[in-house]
């Protein structure tokens, strides 16, 4: 029995109810996606502990555990106290239905990277905004599609910041939607902040640019580091560095070659490693 993300409350009635061995795809804590990234419970000292105690029930029941990145195994292994073979890394990978390359939606006139996902600490989109800033002398646009915890904050920046280069699109978009609006971009943007979540995560977006061909830019994090690679699949920058972070759009943007030679190895190295049916083939030599 397969319980998925965010089943971690799931996995000890699964365990009760079934006969089965119980694999659990955590990709990461509850304790993590709640508290840690969205800053709930802050000052709800009985939620957060009983936050902790789903998650120990739910590490300890499951007798198979699927995690993003080999940072977050050895989180898992510490923090709950398991067995090395308890626990494995599987990349997230897409629903390659949605999203793929469509060669014949058209790039914007305009040179015009994308950031998309949720407003959450780790993101650093107030380092996107920066670097807009910086660069909005330079012909280049910016994308921003995206809502959440920290919208309020954002909305402000934007509006104290008054730059004329950037969209925001903060409704949730269909998923055909977002990708026509991401393929239409030159460069898709990660995650930027110096914040523990980046050490052990990998965001879904990150999947979604190498299978499609976009070249990524990124933070410098452990996490993501262990997919990618720095000047080959894409680009990283310093953590919480709006100037570094500007330096590698203007790189990327005068620099046609390297730009193509990013997406194309991303694209490769999607293909060779990161299928569905590669990561399907994963999980069973996993599971026998």
């Amino acid at each position: 029995m397969i319980v998925g993300y965010p089943g971690h409350l799931i996995v000890p009635f699964a365990k009760l109810i079934s006969r089965k061995k119980v694999i659990f795809d955590a990709l990461c804590t509850l304790y993590e996606g709640e508290v840690i990234s969205r800053g709930k419970f802050k000052f709800n000292l009985f939620m957060r502990l009983w936050i902790r105690l789903i998650d120990w029930l739910a590490a300890k029941s499951a007798d198979f555990i699927l995690v993003e990145t080999n940072k977050q195994k050895e989180y898992f292994l510490k923090r709950f106290g398991l067995e090395t073979d308890k626990v494995a890394r599987v990349f997230t990978g897409v629903d390659e239905e949605i999203f793929h390359p469509i060669p014949n939606i058209p790039k914007r006139n305009k040179f015009t990277v994308v950031f998309r996902g949720k407003f959450l600490p780790e993101a650093g989109v107030r380092y996107v905004i920066g670097a807009a800033e910086i660069l909005k002398n330079e012909g280049i646009n910016f994308l921003i599609i995206g809502n959440g915890y920290l919208v309020g904050e954002i909305g402000k920046q934007l509006d104290e910041s008054k730059v004329e280069n950037i969209e925001w699109i903060r409704e949730n978009l269909p998923t055909e939607r977002l990708r026509n609006l991401m393929l239409q971009c030159h460069v898709s943007l990660g995650q930027f902040e110096n914040h523990v979540r980046l050490n052990r995560t990998i965001p879904h977006k990150a999947f979604e640019s190498l299978v499609m061909g976009l070249p990524y830019i990124t933070g410098r994090a452990e996490g993501v580091q262990e997919l990618l690679a720095d000047g080959k699949d894409c680009l990283m920058v310093n953590l919480a560095d709006a100037n570094d972070l500007a330096a590698k759009i203007l790189l990327l943007k005068n620099n046609p070659e390297l730009r193509q030679n990013i997406a194309e190895n991303g694209r490769r190295l999607y293909e060779n490693n990161l299928t569905n049916r590669i990561l399907g083939r994963e999980i069973l030599k996993l599971l026998s």
